[in-house]
């Protein structure tokens, strides 16, 4: 289930949420914390560059993260998608 910047990442970090939760994982610290293991290298590389102490919890740390990737995930295309094709 690891992160790779493939998938809409505020679903992504919604299911990394409930199943943490699911696992016994109360508190959004141990959420917040466990998260750099289920990402994949290019997305880990990405907190290597979040400044020190800006992520004070789980809201700041999903404020970010789906700042960052929301726009590098690959959507499903639509019918305008296919009329723009020639």
């Amino acid at each position: 289930m690891k992160y790779t910047g493939e998938t809409n990442p505020d679903i992504w970090l919604e299911d990394y949420r409930l199943a943490c939760r699911a696992g016994g994982a109360n508190e959004d610290l141990f959420v917040t914390q466990y998260l750099p293991i289920c990402l994949g290298d290019n997305v880990r590389a990405w907190l290597k560059f979040v400044p020190a102490y800006s992520i004070g919890g789980w809201a700041d740390l999903r404020k970010m993260f789906v700042g960052n990737f929301q726009g590098m995930y690959v959507r499903i295309g639509n019918s305008w998608d296919l009329k723009s094709c020639k």
